[in-house]
């Protein structure tokens, strides 16, 4: 009776110590698949160039106190860690304003000025719908604008930039500061220094920029006109104001109506 006693409980123990292997060997085979997924994710995580340059981290929010990437932080499926940039494709993005962007088209040249070189460059796209505006950029109305820049050694991003387009050329005209120029209800006028007083002078003009202004017909190269003349002379400035009393009075008349307007 012991001895069959012995042998059931020897018989039990055998069993026990059966299934308890093969729960730590199935728990053993778990660990051998979490160990290598482990590993394979570490071998994962390593980031191989395929070509030499410059890596740069990609722009956190402004909204943001501190950098999306930073050691220990967590990363989630689909965020771009890294940019890595082909600097032999650069280009400027600028917001040109509404008033001139009908003369600004694809393939114009371009003039942009780095703070160590100057590169003659190309505009590549110009935006055909605007930029949202609001109060955050003062109601102005802007519309993206891409420059292409030529391959050039030490260019990098995040460089400021200015960026002149040349909208027109205009070789062999006449031209005369903006500064000389007024602008009347009868028509855009200069004044010429002569022998004994100024002489107003209408004249038309064309194309022009900051700094000149293009003279088609009533001035003659080498006659000297008076710059900033409301300032200078009598009747450029009873012009001016009378210009200006007019616009004044022309808004204030057609207030009431426009406020009757549904």
């Amino acid at each position: 009776f012991t001895r069959k006693m012995q042998l059931e409980t020897l018989h039990g123990n055998k069993t026990a110590s059966e299934s308890k292997l093969a729960a730590d060997q199935a728990g053993l085979a778990m660990e051998i698949k979490r160990r290598d997924r482990a590993a394979q994710e570490l071998e994962d995580c390593v980031i191989r160039a395929e070509k030499g340059g410059l890596i740069i981290y990609p722009s956190a929010a402004s909204w943001k106190s501190t950098p999306d990437i930073t050691e220990g932080a967590t990363v989630r499926k689909d965020q771009v860690l890294l940019l890595m940039p082909d600097l032999s494709q650069m280009q400027v993005k600028l917001g040109i304003h509404e008033s001139v962007i009908d003369r600004v088209n694809p393939g114009q040249k371009a003039i942009v000025t780095l703070p160590d070189r100057t590169l003659e460059a190309t505009v590549s796209e110009v935006a055909s719908v605007t930029r949202p505006a609001g109060w955050w950029t003062g109601n102005v109305v802007k519309y993206d604008t891409v420059i292409e820049l030529p391959s050039d050694e030490g260019l990098k991003p995040g460089m400021s930039a200015e960026v002149e387009v040349i909208l027109a050329v205009h070789p062999d005209v006449l031209l005369i500061p903006v500064a000389a120029v007024v602008e009347t209800e009868d028509g855009i006028f200069c004044w010429v220094q002569g022998e004994v007083e100024p002489e107003k002078r209408l004249i038309e003009v064309g194309d022009s920029n900051d700094v000149f202004i293009e003279v088609l017909a009533g001035l003659k190269e080498g006659e000297e006109v008076i710059l900033n003349p409301t300032a200078l002379v009598e009747e450029a400035e009873e012009d001016a104001l009378m210009t200006l009393t007019q616009s004044t009075s022309d808004s204030e008349a057609e207030s009431p109506e426009e406020a009757a307007q549904p």
